[in-house]
């Protein structure tokens, strides 16, 4: 593995570089992991598949649904961080844990807003400048309240409203635990946590139904508040395991959970359909669609996928692929049309570049954290 040394002079940095990136890839001893649930990697990469299929002028209904599913992950994962963290020390580092979370985000994120445009600006600013994001209009998205916003519109870069609630999520959840210490003494703090986590499953729900009766632009959406539901699934979901895992592992019937989590889905879909109430679909549809991706995680968590080597390995590019995916289909569709040929050439091209970007930003980024956080927090930001 790459680690950076101060020691070396600039061209032995890059040699030492080049020697890790053509070794091993990093994708095969992160699979590798024992400590990397597999799972939750299988949801991660359908995830991915479903939304990059989506979005390919919506060839894969409902896939926009992936969206849901990556929040739930998100707080199960993310709140596994700062639980153990919570458990052992008392406490939270937030702004440790902030940077933590930002050497995963931020490069590829940021090399994809710069990028990403420049190659919109030399492929498609004739063929479609309503994509191109202006000077004028970039703050939102190098800030992450794109979501709050609404219009203008620029299809190939939008998707990254759902980066935004992530980020804000990374700010919310570290503020719910020091909250609960401040708040609470110690005994009673796991349970505060809890109360606190499931407060914020109703908040999302309601906070849908105040965005679509109280307010003008009646959106349900992208806001933050109004996906909080969605997160805190996945965070609950972790205390679950943490606190009852070695119990639930031998659990036979928690299988089962993933049954009755996909025939909620599966009836979610058909209400959807045949209802047509549009109240169903801003306030109702999400908050059930979360609860039944949190039902179906629960249920195969203890699985062993790990030879499901297709998926988890798409899974492991997910982000960078969600990021790019985009900005091909316009290209893509100019030149091949809604074909099968456009089909596969789009696939190839955007997933190329995510294997790139993550390979290039992404691991790069993640094998100096470490060390940079060791600088920073010379004690582990232990209290």
């Amino acid at each position: 593995m790459y680690i950076f040394n101060s020691r070396r002079t600039p061209i032995q940095e890059l040699i030492a570089l080049h020697k890790s990136m053509f070794s091993k890839p990093e994708v095969i001893k992160v699979l590798k992991s024992e400590s990397r649930n597999s799972a939750v990697d299988v949801f991660r990469g359908l995830a991915i598949i479903v939304v990059v299929l989506f979005h390919f002028n919506h060839l894969l209904p409902f896939g926009y649904l992936g969206v849901d599913l990556f929040f739930v992950i998100s707080g199960l994962l993310v709140g596994g961080l700062i639980t153990k963290e919570f458990r052992q020390t008392g406490s939270v580092n937030f702004f440790r844990f902030f940077l933590q979370r930002g050497f995963k985000i931020w490069p590829s994120y940021y090399f994809f807003l710069i990028f990403g445009t420049l190659f919109a600006y030399l492929v498609y600013s004739e063929s479609h400048p309503d994509q191109l994001i202006g000077p004028g209009d970039a703050l939102r998205y190098f800030f992450f309240y794109q979501n709050y916003t609404g219009e203008p519109l620029h299809w190939s870069f939008d998707h990254v409203w759902s980066l935004c609630v992530e980020e804000h999520f990374y700010i919310l959840l570290p503020l719910l635990f020091l909250s609960v210490r401040l708040l609470f003494a110690e005994s009673n703090r796991r349970n505060a946590v809890y109360a606190f986590v499931i407060g914020a499953i109703v908040t999302g729900i309601v906070m849908k139904a105040a965005s679509w009766f109280l307010t003008t632009g009646k959106d349900t959406y992208s806001a933050t508040h109004n996906r909080i539901d969605a997160l805190a699934w996945g965070v609950l979901l972790n205390l679950i395991i943490t606190d009852f895992g070695s119990r639930l592992k031998t659990f036979a019937g928690l299988k089962y959970l993933f049954l009755i989590g996909v025939a909620i889905f599966a009836l979610t879909l058909y209400f959807h359909l045949s209802l047509g109430s549009i109240i169903f679909q801003k306030i109702i549809f999400h908050s059930i669609v979360s609860f039944s991706f949190f039902l179906m995680i629960f249920g195969l968590y203890f699985v062993d996928f790990t030879k499901w080597y297709p998926v988890r390995f798409v899974a492991y590019y997910r982000y960078n692929w969600y990021l790019w995916h985009p900005p091909f289909v316009m290209i893509v569709t100019d030149y091949f049309g809604v074909t099968f040929a456009g089909v596969v050439v789009f696939l190839i091209g955007s997933f190329g570049m995510a294997v790139m970007s993550t390979t290039l930003v992404e691991e790069y980024f993640l094998r100096k954290r470490k060390d940079v956080l060791n600088r920073i927090f010379p004690s582990g930001g232990r209290r």
